[in-house]
């Protein structure tokens, strides 16, 4: 028997230990069954855990074949009662089983909620499938161009297309049950009798049209002799054994797709790319069918909380108590919920303001006259002051910067200089007491940008509040504001896919070819400008900066004075590095060793000048501070013992740049080596260099620091000039005064950017193009990041480009295939719309959050036991917050799931990764980089539990989204490869299985280094495909590799090191088996695969 993993097992030792324990497991996690009777009489049985309440079975149902279909209904229970309150806890129901009652519909609302609900059911069979033929180039032969060295693996099926994007939703293959559904009113919909709504045609699977009538009652057929139906679908199935039988069938492929759930409807359009029969049809996604009684989410739709009192509320909000843990939540959530609803009123105020504009400019033609950077519009609702100023069409300014500098009455060095005190003061209430930031918001569409702040008085309304009264997110946080449904469609001069082969039509042809003649005088003018321009001497700061700096001076100092540091710990930080990362993390040593003795003798220094000049000196280096500062404040960055109390300002932005270069970009460089960090995309790594209070504009240090990090440098090349082009961009837009031209100008710039003009003329020479755009790149990347760009644009992943530009931009184009090797890949049609792109603070709970790390940590030590427990009190504190069904909860329950993974609870890990794949899908976006990590980590949860093909759709669908992300070249892809292998052994393609392997061994190897830990991974997994294709000698090769990395790494006493040496022992096991096996004459197995080339490396 293969050894088992030790990871598991419980980690708490001792007395002292013994009633932590019996805390923690009150609050691990169980799994419940919930059962529910139907309005059929039928039973159903829920997998539940333990945290959830009756909104969370409501979800449940939903999910369910059986009772999808149902929407106003209530729960019962036969001692809490009728109409059960969604808070109430499911382990409080005993016993646990629950009946459905179906309600009247007393509002139309409810009816029109009951058909947008059938709509989305069977939307799967039409609305995520294009019939158009597509003869564009696949996405596979977009970038023929060789990758230097061999940088990626191979991919082994075949390479994914942008226009399948949508088909892992669809199920096109069957007849949809309802063609059509029209809304009818008046004398087509007929006599109208007390208590109807309204009337209903609906065009079956056979094509015969059924008159509908929608009342309180429910539902029913014209001229049927039948009582009415609850929900549609029942009355269809009544009336027509053709749609039943059709809906039947689709209820069946719901159920083959995913047994578990996840049923594919409900979804919303919240990524760059549209299904092409929705930009077809220009109808929204039924979720959003504002006809149907849909909308884009959010709060605030109509205006009513335009004028509430924001200024003396987000003032109370800075007053109320947070010392104790209860005390925080409160005031958490309370601050979460109120800038929630702020941001969705502002954001929506700010489109409607930027729309008003533009349609004012469009039948007056007035932005022609006015200069750059106007104010176009100055409005003041309530508390709320709304600006919006036209974008300049240049690429040589920020405005962000200006409207942040207006905003705070602030030059670059104050601003900084009040960042890095912000941050070296921080605590838990630091984004909750900074108002200023709190109430503002930056939108950007349409080369307009509007600012809203909260400008209003605060100390006269405040003697009127003395708290906040705010109710709870509608519908569990779920279906929050969704940005693309407040897009600025284009009207396209023709339908997507009609011009032959999608080449543009020769209108078309002559604008795209006019706007490119334009873009390319644009990027003439900023050239110039680049070389006359200097580069500025200020060095912006981010407050988090400042609280990261704190917080190294004082793990510092606890290895200082405290306990010191042992090799262990010192390694803990970079583990998992290979010998190519040894100068790296010496670097970032050397200079936290100078660092410490540099400070050592200077606190030295002025402990003799206190002990000489006496306490009248000491009043005197706090004066300055104590002046800036709070009393407050000064007195926590005392206490913080790292002596920055007593310096000056300057001397602080000093020390802090010094830290910024020395310490803080080698230590994130070192964390995404030893792959405690890794971004997949530009948004990952941004957020990663933010957090941390790093600048986007380092990203060509970070580059040269990853020199031996391909994968990283790779990511960040791209991400320099994704940005550039990004400027480039918005000047465009911001030039073009006609909206009617948007879409040509943006499918222009595009082209320019992305197409391929290469070579001209019989001698194939550069043509002037190619030329012009390499060498602004060139310049713009050395200005604005310090980065000599080489020939690095040859080998871009142009997919990755195109995909974070529309992100960072706002478009949103059709899901087709693009020629890139062409010189003109897009159409104007491509271009569906620009939607608002917005800057403002979070605000989610930071006890939870910090619970959440805390989490993390436990887990990367093997203490399984103590991450269950902090990930069990991270989601409480999430939900508590945000709800059980907003997006920032997604990543408690993901967190949980994988630790819960670990702890060999394979059913409550599927629940709770399921639970954030189904917010991250609706509420963060279809390719957002946290629900493919629920894709990859679900899959494994499948895998499992045994339902491999399961486990294989979900896998293919992460490595989907990966290639468009990061490629093939990075080590998540090469770690998906690995998943993959197992699930394709399991199925029986043991040879495919070797060639995944094979291809992931490799990578690491290249990307990671030969000894780290990441590439014994592979080797482990090697060994064991091997051992059950019985070529045991060659799995001992394997696992002494395994077991030499992680002893070399990790020690010998690490639980990873001991289970790889378990492993070794199996494996020497079975081959001495075997080759007793071979003298007795029995034959050896064919293990020929492993010796016809899959495994050299």
């Amino acid at each position: 028997m293969a050894p088992r993993s030790s990871k598991g097992k419980s980690n708490n030792k001792g007395k002292g230990g013994d009633k932590k324990k019996r805390d923690d497991k009150l609050l691990a996690p169980s799994l419940v069954e919930i059962t529910v009777t139907t309005p059929y009489e039928t039973q159903v049985i829920l997998k539940g855990v333990s945290t959830d309440k009756i909104i969370d079975v409501r979800r449940l149902l939903a999910s369910h074949v059986e009772t999808c279909h149902f929407t106003n209904y209530s729960l019962s229970h036969k001692v809490k009662g009728h109409k059960l309150n969604d808070n109430i806890q499911v382990l409080s129901l005993k016993p646990c089983f629950l009946r459905m009652i179906p309600e009247e519909y007393l509002e139309e609302s409810q009816a029109l909620t009951q058909v947008r609900r059938v709509i989305d059911i069977v939307a799967c069979t039409t609305r995520f499938f294009s019939k158009s033929p597509n003869k564009s180039i696949v996405a596979g032969n977009a970038n023929p161009t060789p990758a230097p060295d061999g940088l990626d693996m191979v991919a082994i099926h075949t390479t994914p297309k942008l226009s399948q994007f949508y088909e892992f939703f669809s199920i096109h293959h069957l007849s949809p049950p309802i063609l059509h559904l029209k809304k009818v009113d008046g004398e087509e919909a007929g006599e109208k009798r007390d208590g109807d709504y309204f009337g209903l045609k609906v065009k079956i699977c056979n094509g015969k049209v059924i008159h509908v009538i929608a009342s309180v009652k429910g539902f029913f057929a014209v001229g049927k002799q039948l009582s009415h139906c609850h929900s549609i679908v029942d009355l269809l199935q009544n009336v027509s054994n053709a749609f039943a039988k059709a809906y039947q069938s689709l209820m069946k492929a719901f159920t083959d797709r995913n047994k578990f759930g996840n049923l594919p409807f409900g979804l919303r359009s919240n990524t760059w790319l549209v299904p092409s029969p929705v930009s077809e049809s220009a109808s929204p996604l039924p979720t959003e069918d504002e006809h149907w009684g849909g909308n884009g989410g959010g709060q605030g739709r109509n205006g009513e909380y335009d004028h509430r009192p924001w200024a003396a509320e987000f003032s109370v909000l800075a007053t109320l108590p947070c010392k104790t843990e209860e005390e925080r939540v409160i005031r958490d959530k309370k601050a979460f919920l109120l800038h929630s609803q702020f941001i969705d009123t502002s954001v929506q105020r700010a489109v409607r303001a930027i729309c008003n504009v533009m349609d004012t400019n469009q039948q007056t033609s007035g932005t022609t006259d006015l200069p750059a950077g106007s104010i176009l519009l100055e409005d003041h609702v309530g508390d709320l002051s709304i600006v919006v100023k036209r974008d300049i069409a240049s690429l040589d300014s920020k405005p962000e910067a200006t409207f942040q500098n207006d905003a705070f009455v602030l030059s670059s060095e104050e601003l900084a200089e009040r960042n890095l005190l912000k941050g070296i003061t921080a605590d838990e209430s630091v984004i909750v007491h900074d108002t200023p930031a709190l109430g503002k918001v930056i939108v950007r569409q349409c080369g307009y940008t509007a600012v809203v702040n909260v400008k209003g008085q605060t100390q006269k309304a405040m003697s009127d509040f003395r708290d906040i009264l705010i109710d709870d997110l509608p519908d569990g946080g779920a279906n929050a504001l969704n940005l693309n449904s407040l897009r600025v469609e284009f009207h396209r001069p023709h339908s997507v896919g009609t011009s032959v082969e999608n080449q543009p039509t020769q209108l078309d042809w002559d604008d795209l070819e006019s706007y490119r003649c334009i873009i390319q005088e644009l990027v003439k003018i900023n050239l110039t400008k680049l070389e006359e321009t200097r580069v500025s001497s200020v060095r912006p700061i981010r407050w988090e900066l400042g609280s990261t700096w704190v917080q190294h001076l004082q793990k510092k100092e606890t290895d200082v004075c405290g306990k010191p540091a042992t090799n262990d710990e010192t390694e803990l930080s970079v583990k998992g590095l290979g010998k190519q990362f040894k100068d790296l993390k010496s670097k970032s040593k050397k200079s936290e060793n100078i660092s410490a003795v540099n400070e050592k003798d200077t606190r030295l220094h002025e402990l003799n000048e206190e002990d000489d000049l006496g306490q009248k000196s000491i009043d005197g280096l706090f004066t300055e501070l104590k002046e800036l500062l709070s009393e407050e404040a000064f007195s926590r960055l005392k206490e913080t013992g790292t002596g920055l109390h007593l310096k000056s300002k300057e001397e602080l932005t000093n020390m802090a740049y010094g830290y910024y270069d020395e310490i803080a970009l080698p230590r994130l460089v070192a964390d995404f080596g030893s792959l405690e960090l890794s971004p997949v995309d530009g948004r990952t790594l941004t957020d990663f260099m933010h957090i941390r209070g790093l600048q986007m504009r380092s990203l060509g240090h970070v580059a040269k620091l990853a020199e031996k990090l391909p994968h990283i440098q790779s990511l960040c090349i791209h991400e320099m000039i994704t940005r550039a082009f990004k400027h480039l961009l918005r000047a465009v837009i911001a030039s073009v005064n006609n909206m009617a031209e948007l879409p040509v100008a943006v499918a222009a710039s595009l082209n320019f950017m992305l197409g391929r003009r290469e070579l001209e003329g019989c001698d194939r020479i550069p043509g002037e193009e190619y030329c012009l755009r390499l060498q602004w790149l060139q310049k713009f990347l050395s200005r604005k990041f310090g980065w000599i760009q080489k020939d690095e644009f040859h080998h871009l992943k142009k997919f990755s480009i195109l995909r974070g530009l529309c992100q960072k931009v706002g478009l949103e184009l059709v899901s087709r295939d693009f020629d890139f090797d062409s010189p003109n890949p897009f159409m104007s049609s491509d271009i569906i719309g620009l939607v608002p792109v917005c800057k403002h603070v979070l605000c989610i709970s930071s006890d939870g959050r910090t619970l959440l790390e805390s989490s993390k940590l436990a887990l990367d030590k093997g203490k399984l036991d103590d991450a269950v427990s902090y990930g069990t009190k991270a989601l409480v504190k999430m939900i508590a917050v945000c709800g059980p069904y907003h997006r920032n909860t997604a990543c408690a329950y993901s967190l949980l799931a994988v630790v819960l993974y670990h702890t060999g609870d394979f059913n409550q890990a599927t629940i709770y990764q399921q639970k954030a794949l189904d917010i991250n899908e609706r509420e963060l976006g279809l390719d957002h980089p946290d629900t493919m990590k629920s894709y990859g980590d679900l899959s494994v949860f499948y895998y499992r539990l045994q339902h491999f093909e399961l486990a294989l759709k979900y896998v293919n669908r992460a490595l989907f989204l990966l290639h468009f992300t990061c490629g093939l070249s990075h080590p998540n892809t090469a770690a998906t490869y690995i998943n993959v292998a197992m699930m394709e052994k399991e199925v029986g393609n043991d040879h495919l299985a070797l060639r995944y392997l094979h291809e992931a061994l490799k990578s690491n190897k290249r990307l990671l280094g030969a000894d780290h830990i990441q590439t014994a991974a592979s080797y482990h997994a090697i060994a064991v495909a091997l051992s059950f294709m019985e070529a045991h000698s060659l799995s001992v090769q394997h696992e002494q590799t395994t077991l030499q990395i992680l002893t070399a790494k990790l020690g010998a006493d690490d639980l990873r090191t001991q289970d790889a040496a378990a492993w070794l022992e199996y494996f020497e096991s079975r081959a001495i088996e075997q080759q007793e096996a071979g003298r007795n004459g029995i034959p050896k197995p064919d293990a020929s695969i492993a010796s016809k080339g899959h495994l050299r490396y």
